[in-house]
C-alpha cells in the first residue's frame, strides 16, 4: 500500500503501528499524525534503528494488511475499480455488470455447459 491511504486514515492503522513497534505510544502517533518523515524519525529515536533500518522496517510494514475500514471506505472501493483496469478485456468497463461479458455463471453451472 502507499503511505498516503496511512495518512489519510490515520486512526485505522494505528492498532498495526502499535503492534508492530511496541515502543510507540499513542502520544507519538497523535504527535506525528500521518506524516512520514515525522513517523519514522519518532521510530528512531525511541530505538526501533538507524534511519535505514526504520525506513526498511516501514516499508516492509507497508507491504501488510490493509485494516478492514479502510477497505470499505468509499475512496479506497473507487480506486480499487480504477485499478482493475489494468486487469480488463478491452472494450470492458470496471463498472459495468460483468453478466454482459458472459462470466458471471461459469462457476454457477455445474454441468460446465
Amino acid at each position: 500500500m502507499r503511505w498516503q491511504i496511512v495518512a489519510k486514515n490515520w486512526e485505522a492503522f494505528r492498532d498495526s503501528m502499535l503492534e508492530t513497534w511496541p515502543e510507540l505510544t499513542e502520544d507519538d502517533l497523535s504527535d506525528v499524525e500521518g506524516d512520514r518523515a515525522a513517523f519514522e524519525a519518532r521510530l528512531t529515536e525511541i530505538g526501533a534503528g538507524d534511519r535505514d533500518e526504520v525506513g526498511q522496517q516501514v516499508a516492509e510494514w507497508l507491504e501488510g494488511a490493509v485494516p478492514a475500514d479502510v477497505h470499505m471506505d468509499e475512496a479506497h472501493d473507487n480506486a480499487s475499480i480504477a485499478e482493475s483496469v489494468l486487469y480488463m478485456s478491452p472494450g470492458e468497463d470496471a463498472s459495468d455488470d460483468d453478466r454482459k461479458y458472459g462470466d458471471d455463471n461459469l462457476a454457477e453451472d455445474p454441468k460446465g455447459s
